[in-house]
This record gives structure tokens, sequence and C-alpha cells, in this order.
């Protein structure tokens, strides 16, 4: 049984850290009456309780609007917690729990060059992959995670690394038209995720959006496999909306707002 002492503990540190969720995620800074209302705390619990946080510079007030900020500590604890994050912590803690929700196979992926790299596999008991190993390299036209990796680059950039070669063809339906594949990253460009239709190997397909640092760079990629006979659209989108929340997840625990 939980004392009642703690148990006032307890409740007093739920509701603080309730009134820091609304400070930091309003879309305009609230006001005092604004984290009554969301918060459902008793007006003198929370006047106590927004004295402490101001006290202890949580929360900052600005009295002429009469509207309240995240406060210097706050935001002085947030950058320390970004910078010792471990991005490749983070990228397997990601695809792990993406693995986890969907049941699908998961993957993470940095680029070099024109080639992605991938650095993170989480299979499902029926794998859908081509990655036999950490560190596989295929043609980054040819997956879902290169495309969105290829998306990211300027356009003087991007033709610097396609335009002089010949694009390796892995499967029948592998981009190797430069064209095309103009085309495709313009098109992830302007919806945020990429899908790559058994573009590196027959019967798989794969949904994959971008990982943005704290410099709003694409520093990776992450994608869900699933076998092309699952691929209706309605289960896409399912997929497509999972894969985009866990790569914005993971972007936020590396530092991206």
């Amino acid at each position: 049984m939980v004392k009642s002492g703690n148990s006032t503990i307890v409740r007093s540190a739920a509701r603080a850290l309730d009134v820091l969720e609304i400070v930091v995620q309003a879309e305009k800074a609230p006001t005092f009456t604004m984290i009554q209302k969301a918060s459902g705390i008793p007006k003198s619990s929370l006047s106590y309780l927004m004295q402490e946080l101001m006290q202890k510079r949580y929360v900052q007030y600005d009295p002429e609007s009469k509207v309240y900020y995240p406060g210097l500590a706050l935001l002085a604890l947030s950058a320390e917690c970004m910078s010792t994050t471990n991005f490749s912590v983070e990228l397997t803690r990601g695809i792990k729990s993406l693995q986890e929700e969907t049941g699908e196979t998961t993957h993470a992926v940095i680029r070099e060059g024109r080639f992605a790299i991938f650095i993170g596999k989480q299979a499902s008991a029926k794998a859908v992959s081509s990655v036999l190993n950490i560190g596989f390299k295929l043609g980054a036209h040819a997956t879902g995670c290169g495309l969105v990796m290829l998306a990211s680059l300027p356009d003087d950039e991007l033709h610097a690394l396609i335009d002089p070669v010949t694009l390796e063809q892995y499967t029948p339906y592998t981009i190797t038209d430069k064209k095309r594949l103009y085309r495709e990253i313009r098109r992830v460009r302007r919806y945020g995720y990429a899908f790559d239709d058994q573009g590196n190997i027959l019967g798989g397909c794969c949904i994959a959006a971008p990982v943005y640092n704290r410099e709003k760079e694409v520093v990776a990629a992450i994608s869900i496999s699933v076998l092309a006979s699952k691929a209706t659209i309605s289960y896409l989108r399912f997929l497509r909306r999972k894969v985009k929340e866990k790569a914005q997840e993971i972007s936020m625990r590396l530092g991206y707002l």
C-alpha cells in the first residue's frame, strides 16, 4: 500500500509534469486560465504550483501579456538531454519499437554518397528484407530509405551524385531511368515519405521516413518492410502513419524541434 505522504508527492509530481507539457506544447503561450482548464487542477493548487515552477525557473511568466513560457532551467535541462543522446541507441530503440507496434520488419539506414548503408534491422517472424547483415549497402535509388535521403539533398548535389553513373538494377522494378527517379524524388519531397515497390527485392515493399538532427539535417531514415501481397491501400496508410510518427519521435529525441 502506498503511504498517503508518498501518494501526495507522486500526485504533485504528476501535476507539475502535466503543467510543463501544457506550457511547452501549447500552440500559443497559455494564460493561467488556459492551464487550469487544460490540466483540471484546482485554482488554489495550481497557483501554488506555478509559483514553485517559476521559482525554480522551469516556467517564466510575462506580467504584461499574462502568459507563461518555458523557463531557462527547463530549456537548459532539455539541451543537456539532447547533447547526451546517443544516435545509434535512439535509432535502434526506435525501429525496435516500430517493429513491435506493426509486427513487420524495420530498418535504420544512413547514406554514404549515393548508397544506402543499413545500420539497424529488427526482423519480424516472417522477415521481408534483402538485408543480410549490418553494413549491407544498396544503391539509394532502389530503397525507400535511400530515396528519402536523396530527396534531402540540394539539386546540384543530387545531380552530381546521380548523373555521371549507371544505376544498378536489382529487380525488374528498380528505378533506373533518371528522369523517373527525379520525379519520384520530387514526390518524396512533397509528401515527406518514400514508397519502394519491389525495387530491391521481389515480393517486398517498404515505406520510409526521414530522421532529422537538431540542425534540421536528414541524418538517417527508417523504414517498414512488408510483403507486396499485404500492401493494400489501407494497410499502407497505416504503415505510413506509423513510420512517420516514429521518425518524428526519434528526430525529437535527437534535438529536432
